[in-house]
């Protein structure tokens, strides 16, 4: 092999060991090691998520709500390299769904980020895009809409979540819809429309899948103090919701990183070896 040849290979694995992106934004879940296999194992992703939380749940009462699958918050999955914060979340609620409380249907609500875990939600993450909100942005500054559950369990009295009489007694631990905020920063979104099956214990029931990528410099010094923060979603009644806890960190990295980034400098030393002496 020649010298050029031997160099340019070099630097191109070095420069693919900095690049490497964990996920492809496009819905599809087996980048996580999430299978489609029938079996509740399947939903237990592989080591690229950092932190993950998964359900089964098979019953017309959810949590605080009822709703069944059409509500079910199924897992979620959450990972970060040095630039991006990765989620992954899988539903039994088509993204779809209008959103019509008098007519008991309800849409999907938007990602919730709360740095310091102290029910602050300081963040969200803009899933379909709205009115005043455009899909895969960051707000801060949220002002968010509510369930029609109590924090006891109980229901509010009201069908539709964005009512002044609903959010006074709602349980603001289960934001739903980013109502407005401030703008900052520009993510990506995919998420899937057509219900799969063979997902989990219960093959018959449908799944649909949102992933989400969004710069790290959105979150400023939340994320650069290393603060704890808890991911959060749900849907606009807030019948089920899902969370993961994690902390932020500096870049840990990608096991094709790992593979590459020997490689390339294996291919320095053994060029600094070839070179003829002076």
């Amino acid at each position: 092999m020649s010298n050029t040849l031997f160099r340019a290979l070099a630097l191109a694995t070095l420069l693919s060991a900095g690049s490497a992106q964990a996920f492809v934004i496009d819905g599809n879940l087996s980048d996580w090691g999430v299978q489609r296999n029938g079996n509740a194992t399947g939903w237990t992703p592989d080591s690229s998520a950092f932190a993950y939380k998964t359900e089964d749940q098979h019953d017309s009462y959810l949590s605080p709500g009822y709703g069944g699958q059409a509500y079910d918050a199924e897992a979620m999955y959450v990972a970060w390299n040095a630039s991006t914060l990765y989620i992954a979340i899988a539903t039994g609620h088509n993204p779809l769904t209008p959103n019509n409380p008098t007519g008991n249907s309800y849409g999907a609500g938007d990602v919730a980020i709360d740095f310091g875990i102290n029910g602050s939600f300081d963040y969200g993450i803009e899933l379909l895009g709205s009115a005043t909100t455009t899909a895969g942005h960051v707000y801060s500054n949220v002002n968010w809409a509510l369930g029609v559950w109590k924090s006891n369990g109980a229901w509010t009295g009201y069908y539709d979540p964005n009512t002044a009489a609903n959010r006074a007694l709602a349980d603001p631990a289960h934001p739903t819809s980013i109502l407005s905020g401030t703008d900052r920063g520009t993510g990506a979104v995919a998420y899937t429309t057509v219900g799969q099956n063979n997902y989990g214990v219960w093959p018959g029931d449908l799944h649909y899948f949102y992933e989400v990528a969004v710069p790290l410099s959105s979150f400023g010094a939340d994320w650069a103090n290393g603060a704890n923060f808890r991911v959060h979603w749900t849907e606009n009644c807030a019948n089920d919701s899902i969370w993961v806890d994690a902390t932020a960190t500096h870049q840990v990295p990608e096991p094709g990183t790992l593979v590459l980034l020997p490689l390339g400098m294996l291919g320095l030393i053994a060029l600094r070896r070839n070179k003829p002496s002076a």
